[in-house]
């Protein structure tokens, strides 16, 4: 198994070339020792277990969503896919990241018999895709009490893509389907603290939508900490939130049959990065 391991180690710096020149956790992340910029890749696949809540307002008719944290058993019976990931590349001072999130469900319920004793279920299923690239400049590196610290400032847009859809096995009880596209700018700052070459603790904050798109406002943050196993694999422990929404832009507002969508997702996370 030891030697699978070392063969994996050494293909995977034949195809980076960056890999052997991999470093622990430090403000100098995008530089070489001697100062000159150099590119710095972190990759990461993560696991996010929020809880959700929030209403959608369709028409003349609200929905409401409140569910706590999902457990083993609920992902097992209704996730149908998942693909989470993030991606951030430094070259000195500068930065380029890409949060990508797509989540697909599907729940059946056995409903009431019809009245002609027939037996009736439903099926409820959805996908929500979230990809946020943005860009960010280090604006400050120093000490804070004695520990490396700095400062970026970050931009981009994220984009959002959500379906749901209603099937019954009786055509009688019928069906429905919707399903939207949108795209919002965001601002955000991450400030990370490295108390040792090894961890890294990382606080980050956004907002977006800034009042466009119908007056549409979020926010989200995050609270993590990171542990370097090697100079080039680390694992990441916290808790992170994120607050979508957005109205309708009708130039008439309110009307009876403005659409809107609000929605809270909460809970801990847990990732496994890449380094080189």
């Amino acid at each position: 198994m030891r030697k699978i391991y070392l063969l994996l180690a050494m293909a995977a710096a034949s195809l980076f070339p960056g890999f052997a020149s991999a470093q622990f956790f430090s403000t100098k992340d995008g530089f070489n020792p001697d100062g000159t910029y150099r590119v710095q890749v972190e990759l990461m696949p993560y696991v996010w277990l929020p809880a959700v809540s929030g209403s959608a307002h369709l028409g003349t008719s609200t929905v409401d969503v409140a569910r706590g944290i999902p457990s083993a058993a609920q992902l097992k019976d209704t996730l149908t896919g998942a693909f989470i990931g993030a991606g951030l590349v430094r070259y000195g001072l500068l930065s380029a990241e890409i949060d990508i999130q797509y989540v697909s469900a599907s729940q059946s319920r056995t409903l009431p018999p019809d009245i002609l004793g027939r037996s009736r279920s439903v099926t409820e299923s959805g996908s929500l895709t979230r990809v946020a690239p943005g860009i960010g400049l280090t604006a400050a590196s120093g000490e804070i009490a004695g520990i490396p610290a700095m400062l970026d400032m970050r931009a981009g847009v994220a984009w959002f893509q959500w379906d749901a859809k209603v099937e019954a096995n009786r055509d009688l009880f019928g069906g429905a389907s919707a399903g939207d596209t949108f795209i919002q700018p965001w601002l955000g700052t991450r400030a990370s603290f490295f108390p040792t070459p090894r961890w890294r603790v990382e606080l980050a904050g956004m907002v977006q939508g800034l009042g466009l798109d119908g007056g549409s406002w979020g926010w989200g943050a995050s609270a993590l900490a990171s542990y370097a196993i090697t100079d080039w694999v680390n694992v990441t422990l916290g808790y992170r939130a994120l607050d979508s929404s957005r109205a309708e832009g009708t130039g008439q507002y309110p009307l009876p049959d403005r659409r809107s969508l609000s929605l809270l997702a909460y809970g801990p996370f847990i990732g496994f990065g890449f380094r080189f």
